[in-house]
C-alpha cells in the first residue's frame, strides 16, 4: 500500500514539473516579444522626436570624436577638448532635433579610455556617421550574443536560449547598445577572467583582468579581495598584462600621457562645457545619497549613503571566501558554485560601491551569472524574468515620466537588486547549505 502510494506522489510531481516548466517557457516568450517590442517602439520614438547622437548614440559621438581626432593628430588629441568640440558639435548641430525642455543640451562627451583601448574608436570613424555607428552597434551586439554561447559552454548551462535571450534584452546590454557604450568588453574580459579562475588557471584570470584597467573604478573591491583570498598568481597575471598594455605605448608613443592628464584635469574643472555624467542616473551609493537629498536633510541623506557604502564594501570582500584555494570548509557547495557566488557578490558589491557606476557597467554582472545558473540551475527562470523587468520598468517610466526620470527610478531599483544579489552570495557562502 505505502509502495503504490509513492508511486502515485513520484507520479504526481512528474506531472506538476513539466507543466511548471511549459508555462514559465510560454510567460517567457510573452516576456522578450514584449521587451522587443516595448524597445523597438522605445528607440523609434526618440530617434524620431530628438535624432541622432543627443540620446541615442551619445557615447558614440564622445568615442567618434576621439577617433576622429586620433587619425588626425595622435593618440593624445583623443583627450583634446577643443578638438572634440568641434567635432561633436558638427554631429549635435546636423543630427540632433532640438526641443526645448526636451533635450540634452550640448556638452562635450569626453572619452577617457586609456590607450590602446582608445585605438578601438578609430575603425568606425572611417565611415559616414549614421553608417559608422550602425556599423559600431551591430559589431558589439553581434559580440554580446556569441559570448553568452561561450560562456554558456564554458560553465555548463542546459538550454541557454532564454537566459541569452534575457541578457542581451535587459537594460544594460539595451542601454549599453543604444548609446554606443563599450561595457560589452567588460563582458567578455572579466567572462575570460572567470573562466580561466574556474579551471585553476590564476595567472591567466589575472592577465584578463589587468585588461579592465580600461574602466579602471570596477578593480576597486576586486584588488583587496584578491589580496584577502591570497591569489598572488592572479596578481602576476595583472601586472603582465597591465605592462604589456601600456609599456609599448609608453615607449613608441609617451607624449599621449601628458595630454591625458592634461584632458582629465580640464574635464574635471570645466565650467560646463562638458556633458554631465548624470550622477543622480547612477546605480550606486552615490546617486542614492543624491537623490535622498532632494527629500531629506543633505547630512541625513548622505550619511545613510556612506553607511551603505561602507557595509556594501565589507559584503563584498567578504565574498573574498569563496575565491580561496584549496577550501573545503564548505564540502556541500562545488568549487563551480562558491567561485560563481564569490564574484557575482564581488562584481555586485563594486557596481553599488564605486563612486562611478552607470547601468551599462552592470554589464559586470553577467559572467558570474552563468557560473551561479549552471550550478543552481532553478535560478535561470528568475534571473531570466529579472533581467527582461530592468528593460520593461525603464520604458514604462520613460514613457510615462520622461527619460532623465526614468534612469533615476531605474538606478535606485537596480541598487536594491545590487545589494540583494550581494547579501544573498554573502550568506550563502558563509552557510554551505546545499541547494
Amino acid at each position: 500500500m505505502a509502495s503504490l502510494e509513492q508511486r502515485s506522489t513520484h507520479s504526481t510531481m512528474h506531472t506538476k514539473t513539466p507543466k511548471r516548466s511549459k508555462n514559465a517557457r510560454i510567460w517567457l516568450i510573452i516576456s522578450v516579444l514584449a521587451v522587443v517590442l516595448a524597445e523597438a517602439a522605445f528607440t523609434t520614438t526618440v530617434v524620431r522626436s530628438r535624432g541622432l547622437f543627443e540620446y541615442i548614440g551619445l557615447d558614440y559621438r564622445g568615442s567618434r570624436a576621439a577617433g576622429e581626432a586620433i587619425l588626425a593628430h595622435g593618440l593624445g588629441a583623443a583627450y583634446d577638448l577643443q578638438l572634440l568640440e568641434a567635432s561633436q558639435r558638427q554631429l549635435f548641430n546636423r543630427y540632433v532635433i532640438e526641443r526645448e525642455g526636451h533635450s540634452i543640451p550640448f556638452g562635450v562627451v569626453p572619452a577617457p579610455y586609456l590607450p590602446p583601448f582608445s585605438l578601438a574608436f578609430v575603425p568606425s570613424t572611417l565611415l559616414p556617421p549614421v553608417p559608422g555607428y550602425l556599423a559600431w552597434t551591430l559589431f558589439h551586439a553581434l559580440l554580446l550574443v556569441l559570448y553568452q554561447f561561450r560562456l554558456a559552454r564554458a560553465f555548463g548551462v542546459s538550454k541557454p536560449g532564454w537566459l541569452i535571450a534575457a541578457v542581451v534584452l535587459s537594460f544594460p546590454a539595451f542601454i549599453n547598445l543604444i548609446m554606443g557604450q563599450i561595457s560589452i568588453w567588460l563582458v567578455v574580459f572579466f567572462g575570460e577572467a572567470v573562466i580561466a579562475f574556474d579551471r585553476q588557471q590564476r595567472f591567466r584570470a589575472g592577465a584578463w583582468l589587468g585588461l579592465l584597467l580600461f574602466k579602471p573604478q570596477v578593480l576597486v573591491l576586486f584588488v583587496p579581495a584578491l589580496a584577502l583570498a591570497g591569489q598572488w598568481r592572479v596578481f602576476l597575471g595583472m601586472v603582465a598584462s597591465i605592462a604589456v598594455v601600456i609599456v609599448p605605448i609608453l615607449v613608441f608613443a609617451g607624449d599621449w600621457a601628458a595630454d591625458y592628464i592634461r584632458g582629465i584635469r580640464s574635464a574635471a574643472g570645466s565650467t560646463g562645457t562638458v556633458m554631465n555624467i548624470f550622477p543622480s542616473s547612477m546605480t550606486n551609493w552615490r546617486a542614492c545619497g543624491l537623490n535622498a537629498a532632494r527629500l531629506f536633510p543633505p547630512p541625513l541623506a548622505w550619511g545613510v549613503a556612506l553607511a551603505g557604502m561602507i557595509a556594501t564594501a565589507i559584503a563584498g570582500l567578504s565574498c573574498s571566501v569563496g575565491l580561496r584555494s584549496n577550501d573545503r570548509r564548505r564540502p556541500q557547495q562545488t568549487p563551480g558554485e562558491r567561485t560563481g557566488l564569490a564574484w557575482l557578490g564581488l562584481a555586485a558589491a563594486t557596481c553599488a560601491f564605486t563612486w562611478h557606476s552607470h547601468v551599462h557597467q552592470l554589464l559586470l554582472l553577467v559572467p558570474p551569472l552563468y557560473a551561479v545558473v549552471a550550478a543552481l540551475p532553478r535560478l535561470k527562470n528568475s534571473v531570466a524574468f529579472s533581467l527582461l523587468g530592468s528593460s520593461v520598468i525603464f520604458v514604462l517610466a520613460a514613457f510615462t515620466l520622461g527619460i532623465g526620470a526614468a534612469h533615476d527610478i531605474l538606478g535606485v531599483t537596480l541598487l536594491a537588486c545590487l545589494v540583494a544579489v550581494t547579501t544573498a552570495c554573502v550568506l550563502r557562502l558563509h552557510s554551505g547549505e546545499s541547494s
